[in-house]
C-alpha cells in the first residue's frame, strides 16, 4: 500500500458536483479509513491537482463523462506524468464501452459507480497495489506508454476541448466558438492544427481517428 496507507487519500474526479458529494459520503461509510483528500469536476483541473501533489494521493478516482476532456485521455496524461499512482476509472454507464480503452490509458481498472459492493472491494484492491483483470500496475502501464510514439502526439487542453465538443457534443465551429468565447477562425485554425497531429487529412478522418482512442461517449 502506499506511503499514506494507514489513511489513504483519494482525488475524486467526476463532473457532477453532487455526485462527488455523495460519494464522498458513501466513502465514509463503506471505507472510512479512506479520505477524498480533493476533488475536481474537469479534467484539465484533476491533471493540475495530480501534477502538484501526487505524493499525496493513494489512489484517483475518474469518472469517465467529464466535460471537454474525456476520462481515457484523462487518464492518459496523469499516467504519462505520474509513474505511481493508480488510477481507477467509474461511470454509470456500461463498463464494456470503456474497459479497453481505459487500459490502454493506463489505468488499474473500472468499476460501476452505482454499485456499493464492487466500489469497496476494487478500491481497496487497488489501493493494497493490486490492478483489475486485464489491467496493468501503474509502472507498467507508464513503461509502455512512454515507448509508445503515439503518446508523443497529444492535443493541447484547447484542442481537446475543441475536439470533444466536435466529436461528442456535434457543435458546429460557429457554436464552438461561442461556448469558448473565441472567433470562428480561431477554432477553424485549431482544427486544422488538430487534423495535422492526428495524422490525419481530413477533419472527419481526425474525428474518426479521435473516437478510435477512445475520446467517445
Amino acid at each position: 500500500m502506499p506511503e499514506n496507507a494507514g489513511n489513504p487519500n483519494i482525488l475524486l474526479v467526476d463532473n457532477d458536483g453532487i455526485v462527488i458529494e455523495a460519494l464522498a459520503d458513501l466513502f465514509k461509510r463503506i471505507l472510512p479509513a479512506v479520505s477524498i483528500a480533493d476533488s475536481a469536476t474537469s479534467g484539465v483541473e484533476a491533471l493540475k491537482l495530480l501534477t502538484s501533489n501526487a505524493d499525496q494521493y493513494a489512489l484517483v478516482l475518474l469518472d469517465m463523462s467529464l466535460e471537454g476532456m474525456q476520462g481515457p485521455e484523462v487518464c492518459r496524461r496523469m499516467r504519462l506524468a505520474d509513474c505511481s499512482t493508480p488510477v481507477l476509472g467509474m461511470t454509470s454507464f456500461s463498463l464494456n464501452q470503456y474497459r479497453v480503452p481505459l487500459a490502454t490509458a493506463g489505468a488499474q481498472g473500472i468499476v460501476d459507480k452505482s454499485d456499493e459492493t464492487q466500489l469497496k472491494r476494487d478500491v481497496s484492491l487497488v489501493l493494497s497495489g493490486g490492478s483489475l483483470s486485464g489491467f496493468e500496475t501503474p509502472m507498467t502501464a507508464y513503461a509502455r506508454l512512454k515507448c509508445d510514439t503515439r503518446a508523443e502526439s497529444t492535443l493541447t487542453n484547447t484542442q481537446e476541448t475543441i475536439m470533444n465538443l466536435c466529436a461528442n457534443e456535434y457543435l458546429t465551429d460557429g457554436e464552438i466558438a461561442e461556448r469558448l468565447g473565441i472567433s470562428i477562425a480561431t477554432v477553424r485554425k485549431h482544427m486544422q492544427n488538430i487534423v495535422k497531429r492526428l495524422n490525419c487529412r481530413t477533419q472527419r478522418q481526425a474525428i474518426i481517428t479521435w473516437l478510435k482512442r477512445g475520446n467517445g461517449r
